[in-house]
């Protein structure tokens, strides 16, 4: 275990994260911020990155501690605080049943499984609506690939993914990355988005062999981030392939 280390400029550090969360606790109504503690989302208490660390009451940050809050829930929401002020707002992630063999895992979030063997490839629709006041192009992919262990399954979560109702775009089709690699992959077909619309369009993830999907021991955390104008991008929570649960620690947060 690596020991605690200071946090630089902490002041102003959590300056930042207290605008972050609104001065409210994101996993409750405390709005006790003068008490609030900063916790480090990978459990490394030396990486002291902004992305790694959310500032939550003394009551939530023992229930993280204890495990009666994921980390899985933690970086999810971490995600989501991130992008509340963002132009291109995430609605869901679903997988095309019709496309390839993978289903939603019951009662789980954002995560799939193997159900019939006739396509490995996963081919997700992801659904999002351009808030700003101008139209917008997706313009480029971020895919970073976690295996994990086997073996391991993790708890069954309650929270039902949302449903999509558009029809997809256009279909990328992009290479799964090697384990902990980031793949960026530059658009030749960009998706024009207009103003104050959703929009919803399909990736295909593929990799050499159909093979390294097959459950049971195939595993995999997929985190995604989607570039518009060359100027920003979008993270999404974490999507579980043949898991229902993130049950390792991450090393880092994110795509860094």
């Amino acid at each position: 275990m690596k020991r605690k280390t200071n946090i630089p400029q902490k002041t102003k550090i959590r300056s930042i994260l207290q605008k972050e969360i609104g001065s409210v606790c994101p996993f409750c109504s405390n709005e006790d911020v003068g008490h609030f503690e900063i916790h480090h989302i990978d459990e490394n208490p030396t990486n002291h990155e902004i992305h790694n660390l959310i500032l939550l009451c003394p009551t939530c940050h023992s229930k993280i501690t204890k495990g009666d809050i994921l980390q899985q829930d933690v970086l999810d929401k971490k995600i989501s605080l991130k992008n509340k002020d963002s132009k291109i707002q995430f609605i869901s992630v679903s997988v095309d049943k019709k496309r390839c063999g993978w289903i939603p895992i019951e009662n789980s979030k954002n995560a799939f499984k193997i159900a019939v063997y006739k396509s490995f490839f996963p081919v997700f629709n992801f659904s999002f609506i351009n808030q700003s006041n101008k139209t917008l192009l997706l313009t480029n992919i971020k895919v970073r690939t976690k295996r994990l262990p086997m073996g391991m399954a993790g708890p069954v979560r309650h929270d039902m993914p949302r449903l999509n109702i558009l029809r997809p775009s256009i279909t990328y089709k992009i290479k799964m990355p090697l384990d902990g690699e980031i793949s960026t992959v530059d658009l030749e077909e960009e998706l024009e988005v207009p103003t104050t619309r959703a929009f919803k369009f399909q990736i295909e993830l593929f990799t050499e062999y159909m093979e390294k999907f097959r459950p049971p021991y195939n595993k995999y955390a997929l985190f995604f981030e989607f570039g518009f104008n060359n100027d920003f991008y979008c993270k999404i929570p974490m999507i579980l392939l043949n898991s229902s649960e993130y049950y390792e620690k991450l090393k880092h947060y994110g795509l860094g």
